[in-house]
């Protein structure tokens, strides 16, 4: 059977890593005729992954669409979504015409001529203080003119100017029209490192607002100008009034630009699908059926899936990161946090959270906001559209519009075991839990990888989280008493949801596991009460309502469980067995 065992826990104690199994694909299921493309992990060149003959999943017909009706544009996607290749496929193409673009939509279709493309990367641009800023974004810059071979007098003459800006007018009002193209990858990366301190912020944002403020006095001397970046913060003319530059970040027409598609997986990764199956399952890839394939989907569309940027949240996306890690011959194709463990906790995140007040319970939910607020401009000075934020990095996204009004939320399970995690070691920071309590915990967490385990087991787990996380006794009913373990259980990489809908009612805790169900009923006893009646009042809802018995159907064990509210744990559990 299938299992989520290998998925990476993210647990409160993080010196602990989950032991990973590599199962290796027997030497007779590569067959001639189905051996697979190399999978462009890591790879920000265009021309690398085409002379490599990587898998490249072809949008160049949404490219065409952008270049013949756009000018100028900016489109903002979290970390590790692809628009560094996308930055280096428009460069290609613009540079190169479509010699590297054989057999794309787009080769039939482009029939411009080649141009001298700039191409400025600002993630490369680590700095401290503003005028550290200048001085590398000066050099890049200036790299930039000798490498296009810009004229030996405007080269010199931009090497004397004393900043950005200045530079940047002399070298764009001396080109023809329509001669140049301006590509600008991670613009705000230089601002997302220097959140924490508003005066080296409002430093860098003012030298970048001059710069773009160059771009458009001679934006007639471009053919295109395309900018990336993961935030889109006010006063840096790039979003100001009267900008030309357009932000297609919530345009439906370019949602599906960056990120896969479910039908694009599908088509260019069939045979990494198949050899996923494999693996997982133990078997050569001639014996993998249709079926389980469907089993692989499924769980990559519950962990990597979900991912929605427009405005009329009309198409989904995978995170491409995550799905590649996962299809990785050289991996365990386990379903593990990848996106989260590699880049999810950006600079971005991790100082605007800080400057928001932190992690909290509340953003493990949805949220509704209104749409004018969410749509706004980046401003640190206004934390109310922490939702904005956040969605920009790509811990929420977009899952309903209407009215006026976008709903947001965690998209997928990674991102679910991503917040737990960051929520949990915000209360083991509060609490000041010594490590050998988490090291308790974790051991006792690992029962539920175990199909047999007991009642008593499941208890000493629920006891060990309440004991740990739950410092100022804050439990006084079951929505509560539920919480604080479901947070834990998913920070540490199960698939746990909490107030499941049912048949007439909604089971408390419900684990997913890929081949199997566990069902939590929750009851609290007061000064006074029966726990032995709340015990029979939960097994009785259980049985009444017939909970996790709904599609698809799994092997189901169910659990009825009393919390004592003035001891703080629980005091009785047993699994029903009847119904």
């Amino acid at each position: 059977m299938l299992a989520l065992t290998g998925t990476a826990a993210l647990v409160l104690n993080t010196r602990r890593q989950a032991k990973t199994n590599v199962t290796l694909l027997s030497g007779n299921s590569l067959k001639a005729g189905r051996m697979m493309k190399k999978l462009p992990i890591g790879k920000q060149s265009f021309d690398a992954v085409r002379a490599g003959d990587m898998v490249y999943v072809d949008k160049t017909d949404i490219i065409f669409r952008m270049i013949q009706n756009l000018d100028q544009c900016f489109i903002s996607r979290p970390r590790r979504f692809g628009k560094s290749l996308l930055v280096s496929t428009l460069e290609s193409l613009f540079s190169r015409g479509t010699e590297m673009f054989k057999g794309l939509a787009i080769e039939k279709l482009w029939t411009d001529v080649k141009y001298k493309v700039m191409h400025l990367d600002f993630s490369y641009i680590s700095c401290r203080t503003a005028d550290e800023f200048d001085a590398k974004s000066r050099e890049l810059f200036m790299g930039e003119l000798r490498r296009l071979c810009f004229p030996p007098q405007i080269i010199e003459s931009c090497s004397k100017c004393s900043d950005l800006a200045m530079m940047a007018a002399r070298a764009f009002s001396a080109m023809e029209l329509n001669s140049l193209v301006l590509l600008i990858d991670e613009y705000d990366s230089p601002l997302n490192l220097n959140l924490q301190d508003k005066t080296v912020f409002e430093g860098i944002r003012y030298k970048i607002r001059g710069f773009y403020a160059a771009i458009k006095a001679n934006e007639g001397n471009f053919r295109f100008v395309f900018v990336t970046g993961v935030s889109r913060f006010n006063k840096v003319a790039l979003f100001s009034a009267g900008s030309s530059i357009q932000d297609l970040s919530l345009n439906p027409l370019y949602g599906s630009l960056l990120g896969y598609t479910e039908d694009e997986i599908r088509h260019y990764f069939g045979e990494h699908l198949r050899a996923a199956a494999a693996s997982i399952f133990k078997i050569s890839r001639d014996e993998v059926t249709d079926s389980q394939i469907e089993q692989v989907m499924d769980e990559l569309r519950r962990h990597y899936d979900g991912y929605c940027f427009d405005k009329k949240a009309s198409v989904h996306v995978y995170q491409p990161w995550s799905v590649l890690q996962f299809l990785s011959p050289d991996g365990c194709h386990e379903f593990s946090d990848y996106w989260f463990q590699d880049s999810g906790m950006s600079s971005l995140l991790d100082n605007y959270v800080r400057f928001t007040g932190g992690v909290t319970a509340g953003d493990c939910s949805t949220h509704s906001i209104d749409w004018n607020s969410f749509v706004m401009n980046t401003d640190l000075n206004s934390p109310s559209n922490r939702a904005a934020v956040l969605t920009q990095c790509g811990y929420f996204t977009i899952k309903k519009v209407t009215d006026r009004r976008v709903r947001v939320g965690l998209p997928n399970l990674e991102l679910r075991h991503a917040w737990a995690y960051l929520l949990s070691n915000r209360i083991r920071d509060e609490s000041g839990i010594p490590d050998e309590l988490t090291d308790s915990l974790e051991d006792a967490c690992q029962a539920l990888h175990k199909k047999d385990f007991s009642a008593d087991e499941l208890t000493v787990l629920f006891n060990s989280v309440y004991k740990v996380l739950n410092s100022s006794n804050r439990i006084v009913n079951e929505y509560a008493a539920c919480d604080t373990p479901a947070l834990y259980c998913l920070g540490s990489g199960y698939d746990v949801r909490t107030e499941v809908p049912e048949k007439g009612g909604r089971a408390d805790l419900t684990f997913e596991f890929m081949d199997r169900r566990i069902i939590i009923e929750m009851k609290c006893v007061r000064e006074g009460e029966s726990a032995e009646t709340k015990l029979r009042e939960a097994e009785s809802q259980v049985l009444a309502h017939d909970y996790g018995s709904y599609i698809p159907v799994k092997p189901l064990r169910r659990f009825a469980m009393v919390f004592s509210i003035p001891l703080q744990k629980i005091v009785l559990a047993k699994e029903i067995t009847a119904g």
